[in-house]
Formats: structure tokens, C-alpha cells, sequence
């Protein structure tokens, strides 16, 4: 099992994929917790465009072989810029969507609350987590 999760597909190992499958099943439960309402249609597509944008993102770095140059820790924020690069594509991402495609009728404020949310456990997640 554990060869399985360290085996790279695609540059990625399955490791990143569950976990970022799993950051956006988690990205509704804090909506909820955080009394944002939700439909369902918003409530999937932010679970999808938060694992894909980190899916995207962590293998755009694997590719080009950054990481070692983006795993360097901000001197006042105590993040690496690969956290905080992945929380602003998961950002961005969510917001496009949802606003864009998804949600046009709902407002700004609580489309960017939401893509807030997800890409703060985003950040949090991989500067504990990774």
C-alpha cells in the first residue's frame, strides 16, 4: 500500500490526489460550519474546482520541477510560496467558476467567501499536511 501511494503517475503521486479529493469534501463541511449557505450545485462545484486547482497546481510544480525553488518558507508569513501559490490558485479557480458558470445571480461577496474558505484549508493544509 504504501508503494502504491509513493508510485508518481502523471508526476503526482496518488497521495496528492486523495488529499485534494479529500481537501474539498472538507472545503463544504467548514461552508456549513461557517453558516454559509449553499446549493448543491455550489456546493460541487467548489468541492471539484478546490481538489482540481490543487491538483493543478502540485503537478505544474512537479512538472516543471520547481518544487525546490517554491518550498522556500516566506520570512514573515512562515509559509513556503508553494502553500501560498497553491491557497491563490485554489482561490481563483473557485471564484471563476462560481461566479462565472455557476452562480452569476449570487453575489460577489458570498462567492469570494467561499473560495476564501477553501483556500485558506488549502493553505493550511499543505503547510501542515505536505
Amino acid at each position: 500500500m504504501i508503494g502504491f501511494l509513493a508510485t508518481p503517475i502523471f508526476y503526482l503521486t496518488p497521495y496528492i490526489f486523495l488529499w485534494s479529493l479529500f481537501n474539498g469534501l472538507v472545503t463544504i463541511g467548514l461552508c456549513s460550519l461557517l453558516k454559509i449557505r449553499l446549493s448543491r450545485p455550489i456546493q460541487i462545484a467548489t468541492a471539484l474546482t478546490t481538489s482540481i486547482g490543487s491538483i493543478l497546481w502540485n503537478w505544474s510544480i512537479e512538472f516543471n520541477r520547481s518544487t525546490i525553488y517554491l518550498n522556500v518558507d516566506h520570512p514573515y508569513l512562515r509559509i513556503s510560496w508553494a502553500d501560498a501559490l497553491n491557497g491563490i490558485c485554489v482561490f481563483s479557480l473557485t471564484v471563476l467558476v462560481l461566479d462565472l458558470f455557476i452562480a452569476p445571480q449570487e453575489s460577489a461577496q458570498k462567492m469570494a467567501k467561499i473560495a476564501g474558505v477553501a483556500a485558506l484549508w488549502t493553505i493550511f493544509t499543505d503547510t501542515f499536511f505536505f
